[in-house]
């Protein structure tokens, strides 16, 4: 069962995204639930995509409620958020709602381990976000593009990215640390995404 944003959301890609090659590679069958675009919790950050927490568990329970059942101890639940919380239109643009900062947003996608854990999930797959400072948008020497045509400090934008992703990875991880005992019979693993997608970039003939 897989949540997320664009990086997972199946439907939107032109291209086969991980869940198509995991499945493939062991022989799995899976149900996609992300949405491109979205954040976690439109409470938090607001925007006219779906977000996990009104859209994506809401979907999966309807499913669950007509017909497909899931075994829990052989099902894995997958979810991959933050990069639309952190980016434009949300945090680095302060268009967040007011008072809420990457600890809050940090927090949501934890608390996604928990309310899902409430509707019998108890194997659980996180990953965290990539480094999104090298991405064109984020980069120390982006150019307007699609997502942003306006002109911009690109360098305050490179260093507030770097300390958004740094700062929420730190923070998820310490708090799934902190959840985990609390879930009888749960199993969670947390993917470190900076790590492997800085290894693929620092590695491009691998």
């Amino acid at each position: 069962m897989t949540f997320g944003d664009s990086y997972t959301d199946i439907t939107q890609a032109s291209f086969p995204l991980w869940p198509i090659y995991a499945a493939d590679y062991g022989h799995l069958t899976f149900l996609d639930f992300a949405r491109a675009g979205a954040t976690c919790n439109q409470d938090l950050t607001p925007r006219t995509f779906p977000a996990v927490f009104q859209d994506e568990i809401p979907a999966f329970l309807n499913a669950t409620e007509n017909g497909k059942e899931f075994n829990a101890e052989e099902t894995l639940f997958t979810l991959w958020i933050g990069t639309n919380d952190v980016g434009v239109g949300e945090l680095i643009t302060g268009q967040a709602m007011p008072g809420v900062s990457i600890v809050n947003t940090s927090e949501c996608a934890v608390d996604w381990v928990q309310t899902m854990y409430g509707h019998g999930a108890r194997n659980f797959f996180f990953q965290n976000m990539v480094p999104l400072d090298h991405v064109v948008l984020y980069s120390a020497d982006s150019y307007p593009n699609r997502y942003w045509t306006e002109q911009r400090n690109t360098t305050e934008w490179n260093v507030m990215m770097k300390e958004y992703v740094a700062s929420g990875n730190e923070l998820t991880k310490l708090m799934l640390a902190n959840l985990a005992p609390t879930l009888k019979d749960a199993h969670a693993c947390l993917i470190p995404m900076v790590y492997l997608r800085t290894s693929s970039l620092t590695h491009r003939n691998i």
